[in-house]
């Protein structure tokens, strides 16, 4: 009897190896049907990292054929330097998130698929992202990414400064000009209330000069334009506003106060910052503002500052990357998950997705940080992007300070990045 039950007991665990073996098997022939997709991000962070794994778990469930492996860091963790190794050392994954600034030097690298030929083979219409958007991921006439999130540039002003100076609220169709008229009338209200902000370095410079029909680099970039008269003329009207017209605060009229808490303290009349600083101001200001697109000269130029995912070149499945990373950009469920997060804002042009954040206010005109996308300007598409900044912010801050002269500065800053830098 006991060899009997031993017996059975053996036939059993064979059985059940077996079946085990069968379903194995078979579990592993219904993977094989499965696309793996490894996808490299580092927005999400900490505090996001739930809402992508939401919107993962959202596209997987809508495409039962495509798995997601996520590859998350942190923005500082190495993001970038292990990227390029992983590039390099034919690790890399089969798609990956870049800011505008990488954007522009990863795909000198070649590291990025253009993606116009995914449009016509997936279907998906290129017209569901607003065309600023578009052109910002262009290179050499070519999309090559999804743009995912974006924050924009946008004027903040104060109302109530605006309505002790008796004067307009701006629009949309100011120019400089415009801006620093009204500026002298905020300024002059009283000690310590100045008219505009926005600081003299590389950033808003690289911006400001498109607004005057320059730019830091000839269109086929090979030869630096730094010192051209449009952006020395562009640089010394910054330099106006500080020590001619003063309407903006010198370094030690400021005193270290960030404009932020000017701003919030009703010492500043208008603000050129981002779309990010809204809830910050709901919270903080104890009087109304507005939001307008930001003037400019001869032409309007606003930051994009923007994250694009792109799809690898050696990727075995282009079509599905495609796929996923414009999932994550224009899905409505997936857009509502971003919203809901106020993690950043989505790349849809379709004005009802986009209701839910143009009717959560203040400010109460929305609408231009969307108007805005249309003049969206990329920074130089330069492999030692991080050295031209250097040069240009050190002799832009010396300007500032009064140590150089708008031509002197920008003289210098040319010299340098045509010694230095490799076109």
């Amino acid at each position: 009897m006991i060899h009997q039950l031993r017996r059975i007991l053996v036939i059993s665990a064979v059985c059940i190896l077996a079946a085990g073996s069968l379903f194995s098997a078979g579990q592993r022939a219904a993977d094989s049907d499965v696309v793996t997709i490894r996808y490299a991000n580092f927005s999400a962070g900490e505090h996001n990292a739930d809402t992508l794994r939401s919107m993962v778990d959202l596209f997987e469930a809508k495409h039962p054929n495509i798995r997601i492996e996520l590859e998350s860091m942190g923005y500082g963790d190495n993001y970038w330097t292990s990227l390029v190794t992983r590039i390099a050392g034919g690790n890399a994954p089969d798609a990956f998130e870049l800011n505008m600034e990488n954007f522009l030097a990863f795909t000198l690298r070649g590291s990025t698929r253009p993606l116009d030929d995914l449009f016509e083979k997936t279907g998906i219409d290129r017209n569901i992202y607003g065309e600023g958007l578009l052109d910002a991921v262009r290179f050499n006439d070519q999309i090559m990414a999804v743009p995912q999130s974006f924050s924009t540039v946008v004027l903040i002003y104060n109302k109530d400064l605006f309505d002790q100076a008796g004067i307009e609220y701006p629009r949309q169709d100011w120019k400089w000009d415009d801006a620093l008229e009204a500026a002298k009338e905020i300024s002059a209200l009283g000690p310590d209330i100045w008219g505009t902000f926005n600081p003299i370095q590389f950033w808003e410079f690289y911006k400001v000069v498109q607004q005057n029909g320059g730019s830091l680099m000839t269109p086929d970039g090979k030869q630096f334009t730094i010192n051209s008269p449009q952006n020395v003329e562009t640089l010394q009207y910054m330099l106006d506003r500080v020590w001619v017209h003063n309407v903006m605060p010198n370094r030690e009229q400021q005193a270290n106060r960030p404009e932020g808490d000017l701003f919030v303290d009703g010492r500043l009349g208008m603000w050129l910052n981002g779309v990010w600083s809204f809830t910050d101001l709901k919270n903080r200001a104890r009087f109304p503002w507005g939001i307008e697109v930001e003037p400019g000269n001869t032409a309007n130029a606003t930051h994009f500052f923007g994250n694009v995912s792109a799809v690898s070149r050696t990727t075995k499945h282009p079509e599905e990357v495609f796929t996923f990373l414009n999932f994550m950009a224009s899905d409505p469920d997936a857009v509502q998950l971003r919203l809901d997060a106020q993690w950043e804002l989505p790349t849809v042009s379709d004005p009802s997705i986009m209701e839910q954040y143009l009717e959560d206010t203040p400010p109460e005109n929305k609408i231009a940080v969307v108007n805005s996308l249309q003049y969206s300007v990329k920074p130089p598409a330069l492999l030692q992007f991080g050295e031209l900044t250097d040069i240009v912010n050190t002799r832009l801050e010396l300007a500032r300070d009064g140590v150089l002269s708008a031509q002197e500065a920008l003289d210098q800053a040319q010299a340098e990045a045509a010694q230095r830098i490799r076109l």
